[in-house]
């Protein structure tokens, strides 16, 4: 049988996150409870209480839920309404299908009447429902009710109640105080084991349980009985688990059983990295790696990827990095036949390279080839303000002055003047000597 627990009240407190402190509404139904506990001290301000299709034969341990408005308890083995004059504040009460009977009926609304809150009550289905002045007595014990079973109960409906309660209140002692009939005979004996009762509701229970675990017991036997297993998911199964031994001088197959992409690379310091995608959101704990010489395993959540490596390796320098934000796992794996600028090759291999550009030599060709490629920036400015005055000067001599300052014109055409007019007093000097010189020649014939 179950038993409620703080455990069980907080799995079914999902809703809430899981939190008892301000918890509101529960459900407990269909759960085989025998008996009410633990809910009033753990769930102090709960409102609504579902506890229909138990076991529970008796309203107990909820006088601290102060706050309770709606309790079910419909389907279950209650005799008796009790254990409810604490909770001030309810206000719907349904004990639909239970077996409270003629002799506690009066006892049972007597009981509510502290519930001055009480507007909806529903006992359809209990055998006190048979008493012909039932409605009547309840309508008149409680007048703070407004729905009984469901219908709504009218003003001249609550003052014949009242008018009636006297003889109502006589006929109900009359029937529960008459003695039980003596017992007949064995048919009659068996219409009693079959009758809707508490107890034949339990008995019938327990029978119900024996039958089930007889059905599992009988499944599971016939489940015994396998069938031939399926070569496809053995050879799956086999492929999944680690490799433990290989043969000497052999390598073992390789597979992706979890399905992961996967891909290699290196650094320069020798490092042969398997950079390996296991799922972002997986526990490191359900990840194992075993490193070999030529080999690897990658374990995940049971399932085997298994690698070659193309050069061979150190296992027991591996280290093992796992990535924060994608999840992926790289394995470091240092190489045997490298050192810093050099490969060293196995005895007698003279195929592999003795001699490898090292990475700061890589860097020197780089940077000369930038020096020969580069431009001085500095000096484009002022290299290219001198050029300008250069041109401007040519086009000063030749006549055009159009974008020059007026005193760099100036400037300019002054020193043009003077270098005219020294010019024309050398060619004066010069024609003077010419005259002189022609005067000796002789006259032409």
């Amino acid at each position: 049988m179950t038993r409620i627990t703080v455990d069980l009240i907080r799995k079914k407190a999902e809703h809430n996150e899981g939190i008892l402190e301000n918890l509101e509404e529960i459900s407990l139904h269909q759960l085989h409870l025998e008996r009410i506990e633990v809910i009033a001290s753990c769930c102090k301000h709960l409102k609504i209480l579902y506890l229909q299709n138990n076991l529970i034969p008796k309203i107990e341990n909820l006088k601290r839920l102060k706050e309770l408005v709606y309790l079910n308890l419909a389907l279950n083995n209650i005799k008796k309404i009790e254990g409810l004059q604490s909770c001030e504040s309810l206000g719907k009460l349904d004990l639909t299908v239970n077996f409270i009977g003629v002799d506690t009926f009066e006892e049972s609304i007597l009981n509510l009447r502290k519930c001055v809150h009480l507007k909806s009550l529903f006992l359809s289905g209990n055998p006190c429902c048979d008493f012909e002045g039932y409605r009547k007595f309840v309508i008149a014990t409680l007048p703070s009710l407004k729905k009984l079973d469901g219908k709504e109960i009218t003003k001249s409906e609550r003052i014949v109640a009242r008018q009636e309660l006297k003889d109502v209140r006589k006929e109900l002692r009359e029937k529960s105080g008459v003695t039980p009939e003596p017992e007949g005979d064995d048919d009659d004996n068996d219409s009693d084991n079959e009758a809707f009762t508490a107890e034949n509701r339990l008995k019938w229970h327990l029978e119900e349980l024996q039958e089930e675990k007889e059905k599992e017991e009988a499944r599971q036997k016939a489940m015994s009985i396998k069938q031939p297993p399926d070569p496809l998911k053995e050879a799956r199964k086999k492929m999944s688990k680690k490799v433990t031994y290989v043969p000497e001088g052999k390598l073992p197959a390789q597979r992706n059983m979890p399905r992961v992409k996967f891909s290699f690379d290196e650094d320069d310091e020798g490092n042969l990295i398997a950079i390996i995608e296991a799922p972002k959101f997986l526990d490191t704990s359900m990840i194992e790696v075993d490193v070999h010489p030529r080999w690897f395993q990658c374990i995940i959540k049971d399932k085997n990827l298994l690698l070659h490596t193309p050069e061979e390796i150190h296992p027991d320098k591996t280290r093992l990095k796992r990535l924060l934000h994608n999840g992926h796992l790289h394995i470091i794996m240092p190489k045997v036949h490298w050192r810093k600028g050099k490969v060293l090759g196995k005895k007698g291999d003279e195929n592999l390279p003795k001699n490898v550009n090292s990475t700061k030599q890589a860097r020197e060709e780089e940077l000369q080839r930038r020096e020969k490629l580069a431009v001085d920036y500095r000096n484009i400015i002022s290299n290219n303000k001198k050029a300008k005055e250069k041109a401007e000067e040519a086009r000063m001599v030749t006549g055009n002055i159009g974008f020059l300052t007026h005193k760099r014109a100036y400037e300019l055409e002054e020193t043009s003047k003077t270098a005219s007019a020294a010019d024309a007093k050398d060619d004066g000097n010069e024609s003077s000597d010419c005259d002189e010189d022609d005067s000796e020649v002789p006259p032409l014939m």
